[in-house]
């Protein structure tokens, strides 16, 4: 096959995209211009089906945007946001639910013809089994987002198809769907090593393992905390088998080879991280022929987003591996860098630490105190995710992947898989997993005696070092839900730095006394504010689809 460009496959777009309209509409609705392409002529060479394929890359996969975790309690922009804060309300459309349904429709029409191919299968096998990745990574987003949804294995054939009738699908089942689907496409896909250099970012044995075991884990852990029917252990076994394939591969490991092993994880997510080890599935930026404006890099550089205290408070300290609240060699808050001492390298590779300087394309950030726009943020400003590429700071030009499956998270799913599943995890298990990360960020190990002598929760430990690791990642609002815990986490305060030292004054003119709390940290966001329930959960089906069925789609519970 050839190197799939997410970008450069635009001239092919416009044409895949009119066979889909022409192959669903109806004789009275068809009024898309007739071309040369259209079924007749179209998936008939295994190029054809490339062509088809190329495109679920650009439109499935994430982009870079500002979401990264500001739905959550661990990032915060000084704006409410309504997801977080459980005042989303229901709308007509959802974009979630029409692109993906819309993407679906596309891969259903690639899987269909497949079946139907006249020449040798073998010329397609590998595309079908892309196809398959894709089919479970967009119903996942779905299930994620909606819970049960109609599930369709082939394509939609005009506004008289019987499935426009059908009801939503269990989540049960099309979380089997999902699984099944991934293990037919691990199956047909090759190794990373076994791809040619021209192919490098096509989806991969390894990425179809890493996505059953991370759709696997969390439908356990939603049946286990949300007591909806499936089968928890099941699902983990299926998680822990999925991650330990990947593992035993040998294909990725940790990016920890950058000049100073303790900006690894930081310089993981940028340039030096572009098809490193750890990476196994991306979506990617060429130059010219495909980049983004890294609104991340621009933006967060200017400090309109911010850390949290919650996710700063998360650092172990480096020596004795201890939470600071356990910890004797916490610094505390005293002065703008005393919370920074002998804690966690990936604390002040995600933070920029007040007073440093760091480059952000050959410019030095301004130092503290001329961090700008703090007075309505959290007063963390994220060093992690900001571009020092010069072109891309000037220009735009910015060619940075945005990870979409990461070593990393394997290595999380397999320690919470594990301990869901048995209630307890080995220090082996512990060292061939989150110790890994530990290392990398200069934290002495996590063990049972280190939880059992301070008093400590494995758990709580495990599913901190998932949010450190994996923060402004987009995963923090989702572990929230799927474990049960958004309802109480979400209500809380948002607080930033303690103003009350002193140490802040100059950073923070005009702040009342009611603007922090008893102890001088910061408030960001009142509680009082913040009304996630037990409906947010899940999302509200857009109302005009239901409508459109005729009230056989049923809406998620309390909208």
């Amino acid at each position: 096959m050839k190197k799939i460009n997410q970008h450069r496959i635009l001239q092919w777009k416009y044409a895949v995209l009119l066979l889909v309209v022409l192959s669903g509409c109806t004789k009275d609705l068809d009024l898309s211009p007739r071309q040369e392409i259209n079924e007749k002529s179209f998936w008939k060479t295994a190029e054809q089906f490339r062509v088809a394929t190329n495109l679920y890359y650009e439109q499935l996969l994430p982009k870079h945007s500002f979401d990264f975790d500001l739905d959550s309690d661990i990032c915060h922009s000084g704006i409410l946001n309504l997801e977080s804060t459980g005042k989303n309300r229901l709308s007509a459309n959802d974009d979630v639910w029409d692109n993906t349904y819309r993407a679906l429709r596309q891969v259903n029409i690639m899987l269909v013809k497949a079946k139907e191919y006249k020449r040798d299968k073998s010329e397609i096998a590998v595309l079908v089994a892309e196809g398959k990745f894709f089919r479970a990574f967009a119903y996942f987003t779905l299930v994620a987002r909606f819970g049960d949804v109609p599930y369709f294995d082939r394509p939609l054939t005009g506004l008289k198809d019987e499935l426009l009738k059908k009801p939503r699908t269990s989540r049960e089942t099309v979380v089997k769907n999902i699984l099944q689907d991934l293990d037919e496409a691990a199956k047909g896909l090759p190794l990373q090593s076994a791809l040619a250099p021209s192919d490098n970012g096509r989806i991969t044995k390894g990425a179809a393992q890493a996505l059953k075991a991370r759709v696997a884990l969390f439908e356990a852990t939603w049946v286990k905390y949300h007591k909806t029917p499936g089968d928890a252990n099941g699902l983990l076994d299926q998680a822990i088998a999925a991650a330990r394939a990947v593992i035993a591969s040998g294909e990725y490991g940790l990016f920890t080879d950058f000049m100073t092993p303790q900006e690894s994880y930081l310089q993981s997510y940028l340039l030096a991280g572009n098809d490193s080890r750890e990476q196994i599935l991306a979506r990617r930026y060429a130059g010219s022929d495909g980049i983004h404006t890294h609104v991340v890099s621009n933006l967060v550089a200017q400090s309109l987003f911010g850390g949290t205290k919650k996710l700063a408070d998360m650092y172990a300290c480096r020596e004795d591996g201890l939470p600071i609240t356990q910890s004797k060699l916490f610094k505390g808050y005293g002065t703008m860098t005393s919370e920074y001492e002998n804690r966690d390298w990936r604390m002040s590779n995600t933070f920029m630490v007040p007073g440093s300087t760091h480059s952000h394309a050959g410019n030095p950030f301004g130092e503290i105190p001329n961090f700008p726009n703090l007075r309505f943020l959290p007063g963390y400003r994220l060093r992690k995710l900001v571009s020092t590429d010069e072109e891309c700071a000037f220009s735009f030009q910015c060619t940075e992947f945005k990870h979409v499956l990461k070593y990393s998270e394997v290595l999380l799913n397999l320690a919470e898989a594990l301990y869901e599943k048995n209630g307890s995890i080995s220090d082996g298990d512990l060292d061939a997993t989150i110790n890994l990360l530990r290392e990398r960020g200069g934290v002495a190990g996590l063990t049972n005696d280190l939880v059992n002598d301070n008093g400590l929760n494995m758990l709580e430990e495990i599913r901190r070092e998932r949010t450190v690791e994996l923060a402004f990642d987009n995963f923090r609002l989702n572990d929230l839900k799927r474990w049960g815990t958004a309802v109480k986490e979400l209500n809380q305060h948002i607080r930033g730095v303690n103003i009350g030292s002193g140490a802040w004054d100059e950073q923070f003119p005009g702040i009342s006394e009611g603007q922090k709390d008893a102890e001088g940290f910061k408030i960001v966001e009142d509680k009082a504010t913040r009304q996630f329930a037990e409906r947010n959960y899940l999302f509200p089906l857009p109302a005009q689809q239901i409508q459109l069925s005729q009230g056989v789609l049923k809406q998620n519970p309390g909208w």
